[in-house]
């Protein structure tokens, strides 16, 4: 009987409730795209190296440079949910989702008050790489906000040194046109230099980019091969649940 009542039980009770996931503090989307384009070489700089298939020829030989160049585009929509706020530190959740990929990325990442993001992603787009910086609660490190300001976000490891400064350099109401130009070293004969420009539009009330072109131009050299990558990113806020009166995008020229 007891047996009997408990498999009543356990057919009649209700399937268990999943677990609600609390709405995000914010969430706001842009519209966005990168394009990668690499142009990799190889030369000898006048140098001869032995012939692979010497035949009737001479045991050495000087090669033609090769060349391998590429081009990749990302496009489509980014999300960034805050989902939590501690010591005025940001943690957010990112959505990715772009054309040509089978499923969107979505990952968590924490931004610093100045600025500096720590990624819980092996390979976040160069998109979020330079959008999600701007949502640091101390991004605009001046008091006045004034045309011709400008502040640092730098960061050095034993791997890597990234030095920012962006400036003010006009106001438009409640935006902030800025200046981005920055450089990247990498403490690795593996690895490639960049240098940054972008122009960004900040709305600071709101500690949020409202748009940003970026440029990116890397190279490394060596005595067999000159390398160089260049990456244009564009990104546009198109909806932000905490400002229902989104303001132009574009940027003045």
């Amino acid at each position: 009987m007891l047996a009997a009542i408990a498999l009543a039980f356990l057919v009649d009770a209700p399937p268990p409730v999943a677990a609600v996931q609390p709405a995000p503090l914010r969430e706001v989307v842009y519209k966005c795209s990168a394009l990668r384009r690499e142009d990799l070489s190889i030369e000898t700089y006048g140098g001869q190296v032995a012939n692979p298939n010497p035949g009737n020829d001479p045991v050495i030989f000087e090669p033609q440079p090769t060349a391998k160049r590429r081009a990749t585009l990302e496009e489509g929509t980014l999300t960034v949910d805050v989902v939590g706020i501690q010591q005025d530190v940001i943690k957010v959740q990112v959505t990715e989702q772009f054309k040509d990929r089978p499923a969107p990325l979505v990952y968590s990442a924490f931004v610093a008050p100045n600025g500096l993001v720590r990624y819980d992603a092996a390979n976040p787009s160069p998109i979020a790489r330079y959008l999600l910086p701007l949502f640091g609660t101390k991004f605009a490190a001046s008091a006045a906000l004034a045309s011709g300001d400008s502040w640092h976000v730098d960061l050095k490891t034993d791997a890597v040194d990234v030095q920012s400064i962006f400036t003010i350099i006009s106001q438009d109401g409640a935006l902030l046109n800025l200046d981005e130009l920055g450089t990247v070293r990498l403490n690795s004969a593996q690895g490639m230099n960049y240098n940054v420009r972008g122009k960004l539009r900040y709305k600071p009330s709101l500690l949020v980019p409202i748009s940003g072109d970026i440029d990116e131009r890397g190279n490394r050299s060596t005595m067999d091969t000159t390398d160089e990558a260049t990456t244009t990113v564009h990104f546009e806020r198109v909806s932000d649940t905490l400002d229902q009166t989104p303001a132009p995008t574009a940027a003045p020229k």
